[in-house]
């Protein structure tokens, strides 16, 4: 059934002539009358188009009126929010990459506090910011340009780039590592394709660095060999390492591995720009020890993977310093939280 349209007036029709489309959908989605699924919302101009996936009654029909006129375009939230700025840790840029790719699907799963630095009495950063992500590298560096056999290949992950099938010898060794980068880059084999980058540095021209885009430690585990059949060994070969998987300082509430879950329907509120997003977080009143939190960090879950092992993995998306100074311990402390990327 195609969807039908509602047109309302933006200056006419809403609280204070404004709109803020995400918080609308959520107070559409929390009205008990209104039944019928919400399809899309969107604004041009003065008018209002809300999208439902069928015709409204029209007791429906009246609430929807009913809640565009409470509407106020703001936050949505009662209390006045903090604005805190969250940073993509590495590993969420690795992530934001590949999924604009088509090659990974997560979620935005929560958030956990932190201390990080902090002392509960004296609220006071004492240790810098540290993304403690890192990539995943190994290399095989060309020690013997002049013997080559068929049969003698690289492989990443069980793909074969084989020496006169894939990849050739060249004049010099470096020529020879550019022929092998170039084949890499050319084959479009799901074992390795948009999961490694290899990497030439100018200071070590005949190594070839194999960059894992995997999160965090998972790159690691991601096998490179080499392999050479006569008299001679073509290559020496320096295994995946260094990859770590970011986390907090000192996660501390709710009690790892707990992730709180954001406020709000998916607890996104807004897209304050093109190269952000913004999400509504609170901490109720009673949870001891607020003065010393002072670290934000946000978990996104891998739904779907080009790397099947990657599939479920828990990852710190983004993350945060900032004090926060409670008055009591009754303080409701409520986080909008726009993550920039």
């Amino acid at each position: 059934m195609a969807s039908v349209n509602y047109i309302y007036s933006v200056a006419a029709d809403t609280f204070n002539g404004q709109v803020n489309p995400i918080t609308l959908k959520q107070e559409i989605a929390n009205s008990a009358i209104i039944t019928i699924a919400l399809d899309f919302i969107d604004v041009v101009d003065d008018v209002l188009n809300i999208w439902f996936k069928a015709a409204l009654t029209g007791l429906e029909e009246l609430e929807l009126t009913t809640v565009v006129g409470a509407h106020t375009g703001v936050l949505g939230v009662a209390d006045t929010p903090d604005t805190i700025i969250a940073q993509l840790t590495l590993e969420g840029r690795n992530l934001l990459a590949r999924a604009k790719l088509g090659d990974v699907a997560y979620k935005q799963l929560g958030w956990q506090l932190g201390r990080g630095g902090y002392f509960a009495d004296r609220p006071v950063k004492i240790t810098p910011f540290i993304d403690n992500g890192a990539e995943a590298q190994g290399y095989f560096e060309l020690v013997d340009n002049s013997s080559w056999n068929t049969g003698t290949y690289i492989s990443l992950n069980d793909k074969w780039f084989i020496y006169g099938t894939h990849f050739l010898e060249g004049t010099t060794p470096d020529v020879t590592i550019r022929n092998i980068q170039n084949a890499i880059l050319d084959s479009t084999d799901s074992r390795h394709y948009r999961l490694v980058l290899p990497v030439i540095d100018p200071l070590y021209p005949e190594r070839l660095y194999i960059q894992s885009l995997m999160t965090g430690d998972m790159g690691n585990s991601y096998p490179i060999t080499a392999y050479h059949v006569g008299p001679t060994t073509n290559f020496n070969v320096t295994p995946m390492a260094g990859g770590v998987s970011a986390a907090l300082e000192d996660a501390a509430w709710p009690t790892p591995p707990v992730i709180a879950p954001y406020s709000g329907t998916e607890g996104l509120i807004e897209i304050p720009a093109s190269t952000a997003v913004s999400f509504m977080s609170r901490v109720g009143e009673g949870i001891s020890g607020l003065g010393a939190y002072g670290e934000l960090g946000l978990w996104v879950q891998i739904l779907d993977s080009s790397y099947e092992t990657e599939i479920g993995n828990y990852v710190l998306y983004a993350m945060s310093h900032f004090p926060i100074q409670p008055k009591t311990d009754r303080t409701i402390l409520t986080f909008r939280v726009i993550v920039s990327f």
